[in-house]
């Protein structure tokens, strides 16, 4: 619209020029020594438009002439930068979609090909992140080594190598190297940077430093800078190792430091209970089990509380029962019923409670799949039990049904290939009626000239996570049986 009505003023002005001149009677005279030109006025006034033209591209051309080197020089920076732009993005384009060798190639293109210092260590870093990717270690060691060297005289792109080089030694294990950077660059930045926390977080962890990854995790979990589930993580696996890894007279000052929301995390109750029990102190061992279990209903603590936890069967069998009024359909709380009542000897209780236990499993699986599916692991645990529940009850053939169920669950036979089956077993040999009663037809001279002994052992063990202490009176009820 502006440039509208200057066209149109402009226009008026010549207009209006045009016609004064042309009713003029004025004429223009040019006087060059004896000899007079004389012209009208309109024609005077052209020529010295036309000569004001001329003499403007006459100087123009000039100007462009001896700034030529100049502009020339400008002109292949220009498409130097373009070149150099493009491989960039196509770079990092690649990289992003996951094909880090093609990335590797156009970034170690763009560092030879550009005469850019700080673009020259964005390239050699992202060829080195890129050949990290590619699982191409040494190219990639010196690519960062160019990175470092290019980068030294800008000090953002030297944090950047840093940060680059601590995040790789990290994905390869090298903790302690890229700890020792990270703290650096941590402090030069006054706990400002964010990446740079959350790379010190897996750092500390890698390396086992507790002490420092605790309260790191607790300003990262308040100041909102990491997700909370994952900050709730760390902090429990940080107390948890503090507690596990202080000195015996220096522990329960690390209990004492901790939260009531930290000390009924899973982890850290079942350290601290080892430790309570350790000392000697069953009581208190049992308690943080207990507040941590009404807190979190997390299957660990409940196995640790039935086994190792502080006072009498009875006394935990109570508060297991009290537990199940309120959660009536948790099959490992029927799981560590069974457990405490077959340490008991309530043979009668403890049946019902694993049989139950697994009734709730096999609805809840064929719910989940929406079909039958094979035993699970704390199924077969189940099983186990109730197979040492039935051997101490003299129902032998009970209680090999379920252990049988239990091993079937928890091995796994090896896959053969087809060239390399291994040949029948030889039965010749082998029992033809139970157990105890052995064949010996067909034995050899040297097996009939050998004393043969064997030593009855019917003492059944339970599943492993569940070692079945012995029941008083059972020797005594076994010789009987004998």
């Amino acid at each position: 619209m502006r440039t509208g009505l200057k066209l149109l003023v402009l226009l008026a002005l010549a207009v209006g020029f045009a016609l004064i001149i042309k009713d003029s009677s004025g004429y223009f005279m040019l006087v060059t020594g004896d000899e007079r030109r004389t012209v009208s006025l309109t024609t005077g006034v052209f020529l010295l438009i036309i000569a004001f033209v001329f003499v403007y591209l006459l100087v123009r051309l000039i100007a462009t002439l001896s700034n030529s080197p100049t502009s020339f020089k400008q002109w292949r920076v220009r498409r130097h930068t373009s070149k150099d732009v493009t491989l960039l993005e196509k770079g990092w384009l690649e990289l992003i979609e996951g094909r880090a060798d093609s990335a590797e190639k156009d970034f170690t293109r763009l560092f030879n090909h550009s005469h850019n210092p700080s673009r020259q260590a964005i390239a050699s870093l992202a060829a080195a992140k890129a050949a990290h990717m590619s699982g191409h270690h040494e190219q990639r060691d010196k690519l960062l080594l160019l990175a470092e060297n290019k980068s030294r005289h800008f000090p953002r792109l030297a944090e950047a190598t840093a940060t680059v080089k601590a995040e790789l030694l990290l994905d390869q294990g090298e903790s302690r190297q890229a700890q020792a950077l990270l703290e650096a660059l941590d402090t030069a930045n006054g706990s400002n940077q964010e990446h740079i926390q959350k790379l010190l977080l897996r750092a500390y962890k890698q390396t086992g430093s507790n002490e420092k990854l605790l309260p790191l995790a607790r300003i990262m979990l308040k100041k909102g800078r990491v997700d909370r589930f994952e900050a709730l993580r760390l902090i429990e696996h940080a107390a948890a190792g503090r507690i596990n890894h202080a000195a015996p007279e220096e522990w329960q000052y690390v209990w004492k430091s901790l939260s009531g929301d930290e000390k009924t995390m899973p982890l850290v109750a079942m350290a601290a209970a080892a430790r309570f029990e350790a000392g000697g102190d069953n009581k208190n061992a049992g308690k943080v089990l207990e507040e941590a279990w009404a807190v979190t209903k997390d299957a660990r603590l409940l196995k640790m509380y039935v086994q190792t936890a502080g006072g009498s069967v009875q006394e935990r069998l109570a508060m297991a029962q009290g537990w199940l009024k309120k959660d009536g359909n948790n099959p490992e709380l029927l799981t560590a019923l069974g457990y405490l009542c077959l340490k008991g000897q309530l043979w009668g209780q403890a049946e019902r409670y694993l049989t139950r236990s697994l009734a709730i499993r096999s609805e809840m699986a064929a719910t989940e799949a929406g079909q039958e599916v094979g035993v699970s692991r704390e199924e077969a645990q189940t099983h186990a039990l109730l197979g040492t529940l039935y051997d101490r009850l003299g129902r032998a053939q009970d209680a090999i049904k379920h252990w049988r169920i239990a091993s079937a669950a928890t091995s796994a036979l090896p896959v053969l290939n087809n060239d390399s089956i291994l040949p029948a077993a030889d039965t010749t040999e082998d029992p033809d009626g139970p157990p105890d009663r052995k064949k010996l037809d067909n034995l050899d001279d040297r097996l009939m000239s050998t004393k043969v002994s064997a030593d009855a052992n019917d003492d059944y063990q339970a599943d492993e996570y569940f070692d079945t202490a012995p029941i008083p009176g059972y020797e005594a009820e076994k010789q009987g049986r004998k």
